[in-house]
């Protein structure tokens, strides 16, 4: 992946709009990406409640390289293996400093770029590091597999290898089905048709 060819950081948040709050209590499904091939994820996202950010305080003061911003807007994110990081903003524009959370090492925060559409039905993320990006939806507003890359392009994020898991086999073949079937299907029961996850 080229940098050249890959649109920055920077030009991703220049004029995004991210409101963490509009998106929280509701799994989210990465349907389109630029990453190494994966499966199946979704991710979670919840406000902290005063016990959870008394803990949060545990589990990250003095520990961090950088200081966490306990004024800012603060949101939980759990993926679906039950991984837990903390996203902190910082700036109005999809900007957020992502914690891992962990107990035995210091605290390196990531980061990453957010951008949601004035619908609140799609977001993308970007990882500035490693400039992986992730489009998702709620599971009732996945795009039918004709919309996917028209969706995902929404964001105007160019990279290479763009590319959406309801594919199958070794060449990623599209799914015929795939509209019909797998996206009104409970994810535990895709697997008899082929839909390949983690």
């Amino acid at each position: 992946m080229e940098p050249d060819n890959t649109t920055s950081c920077e030009e991703f948040s220049r004029y995004a709009r991210f409101n963490p709050y509009s998106v929280t209590d509701e799994y989210w499904f990465v349907f389109y990406y630029w990453a190494p091939p994966l499966g199946y994820l979704k991710y979670l996202f919840k406000v902290p409640d005063a016990e959870e950010r008394a803990y949060l305080h545990h589990l990250t003061d003095g520990k961090v390289e950088v200081p966490v911003n306990w004024t800012a807007k603060i949101v939980i994110l759990k993926d679906m293996y039950n991984v837990t990081k903390l996203l902190v903003e910082r700036s109005d524009r999809g900007e957020y400093w992502l914690y891992p959370l962990i107990t035995s090492e210091k605290i390196e925060p990531e980061d990453v770029r957010f951008k949601q559409t004035g619908d609140n039905k799609y977001i993308c993320l970007v990882h500035c590091d490693s400039m992986k990006a992730f489009v998702m939806s709620r599971y009732s507003d996945i795009p039918r597999k004709n919309k996917i890359q028209d969706e995902a392009a929404k964001f105007g994020f160019k990279s290479r290898g763009g590319k959406s898991y309801l594919y199958q086999g070794h060449h990623w073949m599209p799914i015929g089905e795939a509209d019909d079937i797998e996206f009104r299907l409970p994810p535990q029961h895709a697997a008899r048709y082929h839909v390949y996850g983690y």
